[in-house]
């Protein structure tokens, strides 16, 4: 036996005895493989990265939309400018009423300022227009003699009734009634006016809203030291 003898190769063996390589072992066979395999890496790389993009996509877009929408600033209910509590609080007298550097330190620079009369005394008349739950044309007027405040007026007023006056409303009115009594029976008015001129007080409501009535219907109630002393009507029903 010849001790240098080898044994035929693998290749060589299967030669010989007619046998064939079984597919999984051509070269081939792996090539594919590995090229499926790269593929499907890139194939697999390719649709987590477009399914990552479509996610960031969608959540971007929810944030955006589900992104909360300002807030719009409610109105103000709170009316801004001169008050009816305000123009109840102005003292008239032509001895010792409130004087104009007063009021303007309250109320600012009066829109306009002209020279009148009450009772054959010359007087200054101040407006001022920006009235608290006043309609348009909505003003306050104050009347001074010596700088003192005379005569108050405030016109405009925006006023809610449960029910309008009636020409039977107006009826009930008297003479000597008080202020409280009016407001009593026809609600509160939309004009005020007041004078004290040598220690009496002339006193006017106006009622111009809430009535029933004709366009334009109105009621006016005087007082005098704070009771009824005449009224006057026009369009009432």
């Amino acid at each position: 036996m010849t001790m240098d003898k080898k044994y035929p190769s693998r290749s060589e063996y299967r030669r010989s005895n007619g046998l064939k390589k079984s597919f999984y072992q051509r070269w081939w066979f792996w090539i594919i493989i590995i090229l499926l395999i790269v593929g499907g890496s890139a194939g697999g790389y390719y649709l987590y990265s477009h399914s990552q993009e479509k996610n960031t996509s969608n959540v971007q877009k929810k944030t955006t939309t589900s992104k909360a929408k300002p807030k719009k600033k409610k109105k103000s209910v709170t009316s801004s400018g001169i008050t009816l509590k305000q123009y109840n609080s102005i003292y008239i007298s032509d001895k010792d009423g409130l004087s104009l550097d007063i009021l303007t330190k309250f109320f600012g620079k009066s829109k306009t300022s002209t020279v009148s009369k009450v009772n054959d005394k010359q007087t200054n008349m101040e407006t001022w227009s920006k009235i608290a739950n006043g309609t348009k044309g909505s003003k306050l007027v104050v009347q001074f003699y010596n700088d003192h405040a005379i005569e108050k007026t405030i016109s405009g007023l925006t006023v809610n009734r449960n029910s309008k006056i009636t020409l039977a409303d107006y009826a009930k009115i008297d003479n000597d009634q008080t202020t409280d009594q009016v407001t009593q029976t026809l609600g509160k008015p939309n004009y005020y006016s007041e004078t004290n001129v040598d220690g009496t007080t002339n006193t006017t409501y106006k009622y111009t809203t809430g009535l029933d009535g004709e366009d334009g219907a109105n009621c006016t109630i005087n007082f005098t030291n704070g009771n009824v002393s005449g009224k006057s009507q026009t369009g009432l029903k």
